[in-house]
């Protein structure tokens, strides 16, 4: 009778943990699938745009992490708020179009505007239209801050910027000049 508990017991966690191995596989398989249809949702016009034209000759290309962002601002010849606007940062990517063949032949305004807001995150912050120069400037804000921007240029100069971080606008109003659109941010480099 003793050898037949233990032996029921056994079988009893033995089920148990097929049970648990059953379960925690399930947990897992939805994580993944989950993630991977986050991952997929947030493929904005700034992802395709990267991936149409990042690796084309004549464009340039470029990616920089939040660390070399905060090397920069700590060793930078920069004031206060300068410091504090890079610290904020964590992502900067830029995509232009130097080659005046493939320059004149598209304008990433007209072919990404509509996909880069597809899902109405972004708010529009800025546009302006001018005869060869389109720019809108789109903001993702969280609470106070602005969590993703993105600032895309088309027509006789193509360009795009994203910018990732927890950006206050204050730290930007000082920043900016309108006045100038060839100095559009005003840090004296």
């Amino acid at each position: 009778m003793l050898f037949e508990n233990l032996s029921n017991e056994n079988k009893t966690e033995t089920s148990y943990l097929k049970i648990f191995n059953v379960m925690k596989r399930i947990f897992l398989i939805l994580t993944a699938v989950a993630f991977f249809l986050v991952s997929c949702d947030t493929d904005s016009g700034v992802s395709k745009a990267f991936s149409k034209y990042g690796h084309e000759r004549g464009v340039v290309s470029i990616t920089v992490p939040g660390w070399v962002i905060s090397f920069a601002a700590k060793f930078g010849d920069l004031d206060k708020d300068e410091r504090e606007l890079l610290y904020s940062i964590d992502k900067v990517k830029v995509l232009s179009i130097e080659d005046d063949e493939l320059n004149s032949q598209i304008s990433l305004h007209k072919e990404f505007r509509d996909k880069i807001n597809v899902n109405h995150e972004f708010e529009e912050l800025l546009t302006v239209n001018d005869q060869d120069e389109n720019v809108t400037i789109f903001g993702k804000m969280d609470d106070d801050v602005i969590k993703e921007m993105v600032i895309l240029v088309g027509g006789e100069d193509n360009a795009l910027v994203y910018l990732k971080g927890e950006i206050k606008p204050e730290l930007l109003n000082n920043k900016v000049d309108l006045s100038h659109p060839d100095k559009f941010l005003s840090f004296d480099f």
